[in-house]
Order: structure tokens, then C-alpha cells, then sequence
């Protein structure tokens, strides 16, 4: 009997370690989403864009730490940049991506990259069309921050202040991934023209259309 508590025993902590290793979260860092509706905004502002607005999104990823396949990913950061025929919200179906890394990272950093996202954000980003290397610029100064792919894409966003400093029921999107304390934020400067893509956009005007938080996946 004793044997058989051990035995039962010895089985339970290594199923236990097998479930802990794999729940471990290995990429952590923070992240920038910028959509093309107003996430914080009036009523009546919310349903007049819902059904023609929203349609695409700027996802960020500026990794602080992380492994994934063996690679290190420390200090990088990936860009993607999504489309789909209806607002993101609730058109996961018809979701088309491209996927921009930095040109400083290797073959093996930009294959593990690719990866990462192609594992565990494959709803998010729907069907990659095509990953792109450009030169990448992440930089961030108290709530400001900066992003900058190349020739295709900048975006320059103020976040508020804090989680709380905006009404709950003006916010009306959630982030496309999960966030740890999400916040709402401003795009100064938000402009992007590529190819790949069948949409281009410059905005003209200030807007509450991005969420600030930290990531681990």
C-alpha cells in the first residue's frame, strides 16, 4: 500500500512539472496596437464607424525577454500589420497579414519570430501573406511612444495616463490580444502605404485608437 502511495505520489509531481513547463510563459514584453476605429469614444461616434471602420489594426510586439525554438528574441521587435472585409471585432474569417521583422535580426531570430507568431497568434492575424525584413525603430519616453518600419508604416501614440483614467463604457473594443492592464492612447501620427495589402491609409486627425499594455505569451 505504501508503495502504491508512493509510486502515486512520484506520478502526480511529474505530471505536475510536465503541465508548469508547458503553461510556462517563455516571451514577455510590452505591446502597441493602433486600430482604425476610435476604441474610446462617444456612442454615437462608436456606431457610425463600426460598420465601415475598423477593419485594420497595427499589432506591435516589442519583446523585452524571451526564447522561443532555442533563439533568443531579447530587444526585438515584430510589426504586423492586419486587414480584413469587415470590422476586426467580429471578422476572423476573411483576416490577411503581413508581418514586418527588423532587418538586424538573423535567419534563425526571423524563423523563430515567425514562428512564435504563426503558433500563438494564428486567429489574431489570420492568413500571413507575406514577412517582410525592413529596419524597425521602437522607441518610448514616459507615455509617448514612437514606431517607425521602414518606409512603410510610422506611428506616434500618447497613452493616458493610467487604466483608470477613462470611462469603462466609452471603451468599446478590446484589444486583439491579451493584455495585462491595458490602457487607451492616442495616435498622433499613424500612416501606412505597402503593397501587400489592398489597403493604404494616412490619418489626418488625432484619435483614441490604440491600447498600450504588456504581453506574455
Amino acid at each position: 500500500m505504501k508503495r502504491i502511495f508512493v509510486l502515486s505520489a512520484l506520478i502526480l509531481m511529474v505530471f505536475t512539472t510536465i503541465v508548469f513547463a508547458t503553461d510556462t510563459t517563455d516571451i514577455q514584453g510590452e505591446y502597441i496596437e493602433a486600430r482604425s476605429a476610435s476604441v474610446y469614444v462617444g456612442a454615437c461616434h462608436f456606431g457610425s464607424e463600426y460598420v465601415e471602420g475598423g477593419k485594420e489594426a497595427t499589432m506591435v510586439w516589442n519583446i523585452q525577454q524571451g526564447n522561443w525554438n532555442d533563439v533568443s528574441l531579447d530587444g526585438l521587435t515584430v510589426v504586423a500589420v492586419v486587414s480584413a472585409k469587415e470590422n476586426l471585432a467580429i471578422d476572423f474569417e476573411t483576416r490577411k497579414s503581413v508581418l514586418y521583422i527588423d532587418t538586424n535580426t538573423t535567419p534563425e531570430q526571423q524563423a523563430a519570430v515567425k514562428d512564435m507568431l504563426a503558433t500563438k497568434q494564428a486567429k489574431e492575424l489570420g492568413t500571413i501573406v507575406a514577412t517582410q525584413t525592413a529596419p524597425i525603430n521602437f522607441s518610448k519616453n514616459g507615455t509617448k511612444y514612437s514606431v517607425e518600419v521602414g518606409k512603410v508604416l510610422k506611428l506616434t501614440a500618447n497613452r493616458y495616463p493610467c487604466v483608470h483614467c477613462t470611462q469603462p463604457h466609452q471603451i468599446w473594443y478590446k484589444p486583439l490580444i491579451a493584455l495585462d492592464n491595458p490602457i487607451v492612447g492616442k495616435s498622433e501620427v499613424y500612416r501606412y502605404k505597402d503593397s501587400y495589402l489592398t489597403v493604404n491609409w494616412q490619418q489626418g486627425d488625432t484619435l483614441n485608437n490604440v491600447f498600450v499594455g504588456s504581453f506574455s505569451m
